[in-house]
């Protein structure tokens, strides 16, 4: 497992840890859930398009947060809708103008919108759509968080997913860590596996596999 090991059973398990029952949380205003799970961040680096850069796991998870906050299902989002999706995604740190900005360029006017009539001693009534007037497609929606996910730092996503794992922040992930983390994914790895995991990586005989370590696993595949 792990390599044999921690390459197949932690960017497989550890990435369900990570991003687990999405479809089972609503993710609304003031949630801190840690919305994204690790997987490489590219496939095809040199592609223009970042949809075509990222993981099949990120699209996946891009689309499960589409139809999560597609709260009429309509196959639009509004731009509540829009930042709430980015945010259970993990992007919890993009200001109100860069979201804003994002979302105009691709969103377009919601079917029938018009302006709204002028009233006499009033400024007139602006003739093009606000940001409340508009609505996001799932293709937008794509692109835009396909984006984000792409100009991630690896690095950063990998020390997050440790931190998950390393019960207690001790530097370390141990068998203790795995064996908990297992249990919770309700799978069935049998202890000498777990040991096996641990001894494959951890090289300096700590009896845990450290940041550094973890790192590696990944970044070296």
């Amino acid at each position: 497992m792990m390599a044999s090991g921690m390459n197949t059973y932690a960017s497989g398990s550890m990435n369900d840890y990570a991003g687990a029952n999405l479809h089972n949380v609503a993710v609304r205003p003031g949630s801190t859930r840690p919305g994204s799970r690790f997987a490489p961040p590219t496939r095809n680096p040199e592609h223009a398009d970042p949809w075509e850069q990222i993981s099949d796991e990120h699209r996946n998870e891009i689309n499960d947060c589409f139809h999560l906050f597609d709260m009429n299902k309509d196959d639009h989002l509004d731009f509540s809708e829009f930042r709430y999706a980015l945010q259970a995604l993990g992007f919890t740190s993009l200001s109100r103008g860069d979201l804003i900005a994002s979302f105009k360029a691709a969103a377009r006017p919601r079917p029938n919108w018009t302006p709204l009539p002028h009233v006499p001693n009033q400024p007139p009534p602006s003739s093009a759509p606000g940001v409340v007037d508009l609505r996001l497609s799932r293709e937008g929606f794509q692109a835009i968080a396909a984006k984000y996910v792409a100009a991630r730092d690896p690095r950063e996503e990998l020390l997050k997913t440790f931190a998950l794992f390393d019960k207690g922040s001790k530097g370390v992930i141990t068998v203790d860590d795995l064996r908990a983390v297992v249990k919770e994914l309700g799978e069935d790895v049998p202890d000498n596996e777990l040991h096996s995991m641990i001894e494959q990586f951890d090289v300096e005989a700590k009896g845990g596999v450290s940041r550094e370590e973890f790192v590696g696993i990944f970044l070296d595949r």
